[in-house]
Order: structure tokens, then C-alpha cells, then sequence
């Protein structure tokens, strides 16, 4: 999937800037289509790979929000800290598999259980 820039249009006020990366195209297109319609929420970018993201002319945003799939071949722990190191916050949706995480990792993201508690996180 190629990068997916979507820009909020709203009139003033302070937006929160997102950027949303997961491996499944169909996922992907479906959780964009819905933070493109929370109020305060900017959807910078959506793509399909960390590479992607990275190389998007609007990285990095505030929040990246991730969700690891299986057999991707870049880890988990390496998007976490690459986001970090660009200082977006990074929200995980966990899907429930047992994502091994570094030890020093898990200070660096907050985790969710779902991506409805992730928009929940970013609107508050």
C-alpha cells in the first residue's frame, strides 16, 4: 500500500496530529476513514510499513499509533524506539499474541487493548 496522507479539515483549534501504521491494508484504510472523522484528530499519515511512515514528508506527527502484526519482519521493539527517537508517543494496539517487547521498551509506548482505547487515549 502506498502512503495515505489524510488531512483533517476543521476550523482552528488545537489538533493532535496522528500517524496510524499496520500491515493489513484493509485495517489500515478502515481505521484511517475513522480518525479522520475524530474531532481534534489531524490523520497525517497512514501506511503499511515502518519505511513508509519514516519517509513521509509529515513525520513525524505526536502520536503514531502501531499494530504488530505476525511475520512482519521489523520488530515491534525497533518501531517503538524509532518513533520515540523522533519523539512521537507511540500507542500498541496488542492483538492479543504475545509480542515480545524489550525490557526497556515497555517505558517507551503505552499499550492498549484495542484501537477504540487508542482514539479514546489520543481525545483525552
Amino acid at each position: 500500500m502506498s502512503n495515505a496522507t489524510v488531512r483533517a479539515t476543521g476550523t482552528g483549534g488545537a489538533h493532535t496530529t496522528v500517524g496510524l501504521f499496520d500491515a493489513d491494508a484493509g485495517v489500515l484504510a478502515e481505521r484511517a476513514e475513522v480518525l479522520s472523522r475524530v474531532p481534534g484528530v489531524d490523520l497525517r499519515i497512514a501506511a503499511g510499513s515502518l519505511g513508509q511512515m519514516l519517509t513521509d514528508p509529515a513525520f513525524p506527527p505526536d502520536v503514531v499509533i502501531v499494530q504488530q502484526r505476525e511475520g512482519e519482519r521489523v520488530s515491534i521493539n525497533y518501531k517503538i524506539r524509532v518513533c520515540r527517537l523522533a519523539d512521537a508517543r507511540v500507542i500498541v494496539v496488542s492483538n492479543g499474541s504475545a509480542e515480545h517487547l524489550a525490557h526497556d521498551v515497555g517505558l517507551l509506548m503505552t499499550p492498549v487493548k484495542s484501537f477504540d482505547e487508542a482514539v479514546a487515549l489520543i481525545r483525552s
